[in-house]
Order: C-alpha cells, then structure tokens, then sequence
C-alpha cells in the first residue's frame, strides 16, 4: 500500500497560538500518511496512518483524524486532532468539525469494507458521535490478520446492553477489512471477552439486543476505566 504524507497547505500561515504551533509540529513528521483527506478553501480534514505507531506503545491507535482550520484574513491557523482505532470513529470525529458525510472514504484498495455488515455497522458508527463512550482500544498488528477491538459504553439510561465491543479484521493482503460488533449486559462480561481475544480464544462476539442496534462513538470516557482493563493482558 503506497500513500502519501500529508499537505496541510500552511505556506504564508502562522499558528494562531503557541498550542496550535505545537501541535502542527507534532503532526509534521514522516510517519503519518494520508488514508482519507478532504480540502476547502478554509478546512483540510484528513484521516492519517502512523506507520511509526507499531513501534510505539503495545496496542495504540494507529489512526488519527486532523482538522485543519485557516483563517484567511489574519493569515493564521488552527489545528485539533484526535488518535483513534477505527477509520469510522476517525471520520466521526470530523463530521462533527464541518466535513461532508461522504467526503473522506478512502481511495479504493486502501481501507475497503469486505462485506455489506461491514458498510452498514461503519455507517452508523460514522453517523451518530453521542450516544456511546470509548472505553477502551487494542490494535494487535502483530496478528494476521490485524485486528482492532474497542470497547464502548452506552450513554442512554437503562440501555440493553449497556456495554458494546467492536472488532475489526484487516487483510494486508487484500487491503480488506471486516467489523463486527456485540453486546454485553455488564462491564464484567466485556472485559472476560477481552482478555479470552487477549489470549486468542475469545468465542464469536455475542449479538447487541435489537434495541440497541444503533452504535454511536464518542471519544472520551463516560467513565474511568481501570488500568488493567486497557489493555488485554500478555499483548
């Protein structure tokens, strides 16, 4: 898979303020290239891989979103930015910030869904950012294929399940991927599947209730999650 690095098109701009210039230092590096961008006179919104991220801390993100904002008369800009595990979550995360719904899938052969379950779970995660919390993440990318599995919290009183884990499977080989997702009633009963997926015997993901079919992203914690619950144990 050849990608590009990305162009932030700041030539002639200076940050708006020291945090902002600090975060465009973070972000101009080699390592990040482009899966997903979309560009307006104002705006640049991209969804990044870190190919330096396997080298970094065990089961880190490797995908960021970007949103880039210039303001054309003081000639200044503005940056946020957010690490996140799934490319839906990455474009949620800028949907939210202006960008057009359809205006990040990646190129084809990079990042393609592998079955209509996939498009479908992925549309909703893109589509409705508030009604779950990001409890937890974990990229194996040492497995074949690699896999991601997130951990999220239902926001709504008295959900059914109140808990929800999402994994994906990428194929290297076919630049394909699948996502699944399933429902837990507890915390406890999400965490026993993690660890089980830890230890690469985790059964196939338990059903979400019917009720709940609608899975939502948000990127911070409705509520601390413990430490060892992080990260699946001996990954």
């Amino acid at each position: 898979m050849s990608l590009h690095e990305p162009d932030y098109e700041l030539d002639g701009f200076e940050p708006a303020d020291e945090e902002h210039e600090q975060h465009h230092d973070h972000l101009d590096i080699s390592s990040f290239k482009v899966l997903g961008e979309h560009r307006t006179d104002t705006d640049s919104y991209f969804v990044l891989l870190d190919e330096g991220a396997t080298w970094g801390i065990p089961g880190s993100p490797q995908l960021r979103a970007v949103h880039v904002s210039r303001d054309l008369s003081a000639r200044t800009f503005e940056i946020d930015s957010k690490e996140l595990p799934l490319y839906a979550m990455a474009q949620s995360y800028l949907i939210a910030r202006g960008c057009p719904s359809d205006a990040l899938s990646p190129q084809e052969g990079v990042h393609d869904p592998a079955d209509d379950v996939t498009r479908a779970l992925e549309a909703r995660v893109r589509g409705d950012g508030d009604r779950f919390a990001l409890l937890a993440s974990y990229t194996a990318d040492m497995r074949e294929p690699v896999e991601t599995v997130v951990m999220l919290r239902s926001l709504a009183p008295q959900a059914v399940p109140e808990f929800r884990i999402l994994r994906e499977r990428f194929d290297w080989d076919s630049n394909t991927h699948t996502l699944r997702e399933g429902g837990f009633e507890t915390y406890g009963a999400a965490v026993d599947w993690w660890e089980a997926w830890s230890d690469e015997e985790a059964p196939e993901l338990p059903p979400p209730a019917p009720t709940a079919r609608r899975s939502p992203v948000r990127t911070a914690p409705a509520t601390p999650v413990p430490q060892a619950s992080r990260r699946p144990h001996g990954r």
